[in-house]
């Protein structure tokens, strides 16, 4: 599949790029939101270079959608390949592991407070910048950090419109941006993963090729016993090429159109739920 056939990159993102680079001499703190499931396709590259020189911590949301061992091994890549200074596994949805979130802010701010105080400053805010790619979870995360509905959440990517700065304690503020991705993929399986993790809007992708992509990547992960089982198919219907297995879904699971053919579209979407829901196993993309 081609990404460059989608218009994923609006214009929205080209002012929301420059909102992030005229903001960040504000900042002290650069928290990036990635999902757990795709941290390395993600993460935006241009935040690396935008956040250099501040406090970088990177959050890996949605970790109680992988297993353990994928946390581990993307939290020690981050770190060694100095992505960031701290990387915090949560669930913004849950709540897990906001605690130790509030440890990492805290301990920051803390060590600017020590320094400012020690040039005669009494008065010290330490600013926070919350950014990541659309539908992440950051408006989510936000509301779990200031323990109120302050930022608006939306499960649609780019559903946050602007910048708003939130003030989460004294001395203490944060800035929710905008989703942001990027011009261009490195590569085309970036994209795909993005699509299947609905960070790229469902509407303008191509549905049936992005559940066979999901689908592939699971039987190469040889989890072909955990389709079987949710869809009732066969293991003959393992040798079938992507779209015929979305075509035996359809069948097995009873999706027909009106004129009694099969809905091989409602497979698509009921794949790519199901993995975004969890229903079909704990598994990253980026291996």
């Amino acid at each position: 599949m081609s990404m460059t056939k989608i218009n994923w990159y609006p214009g929205h993102m080209k002012k929301t790029k420059d909102l992030i680079k005229d903001n960040m001499q504000l900042i002290d703190i650069v928290l990036e939101v990635v999902d757990a499931r795709i941290p390395l396709s993600s993460k935006n590259p241009d935040i690396t270079v935008f956040a250099k020189n501040k406090k970088r911590v990177i959050v890996l949301n949605k970790s109680d959608l992988v297993d353990k061992k994928e946390l581990a091994y993307w939290k020690k890549y981050f770190k060694e390949n100095n992505f960031a200074d701290e990387v915090l596994e949560i669930s913004a949805e849950t709540g897990f592991n906001i605690k130790g979130l509030y440890s990492i802010i805290d301990k920051v701010s803390a060590e600017k407070k020590e320094k400012m105080m020690a040039k005669g400053l009494r008065k010290v805010n330490t600013r926070l910048m919350v950014v990541g790619i659309p539908n992440v979870g950051k408006s989510r995360l936000i509301n779990r950090i200031v323990g109120k509905n302050s930022a608006g959440v939306g499960n649609k990517p780019g559903f946050t419109k602007g910048k708003q700065w939130v003030r989460i304690k004294e001395g203490l503020e944060l800035l929710d941006m905008p989703g942001i991705l990027w011009p261009k993929f490195e590569s085309e399986e970036v994209g795909q993963n993005l699509a299947i993790t609905g960070a790229i809007r469902d509407e303008i992708l191509p549905i049936e090729e992005i559940a066979g992509i999901l689908i592939s990547k699971m039987i190469r992960y040889e989890m072909w016993d955990v389709l079987k089982e949710r869809y009732k198919l066969l293991d003959e219907d393992k040798s079938e090429i992507m779209g015929e297995i979305l075509e035996k879904i359809a069948l097995r699971c009873k999706m027909f159109n009106k004129g009694e053919s099969l809905n091989v579209q409602q497979a698509a979407y009921t794949v790519l739920r199901d993995y975004r829901g969890c229903r079909i196993g704990k598994f990253g993309l980026d291996r």
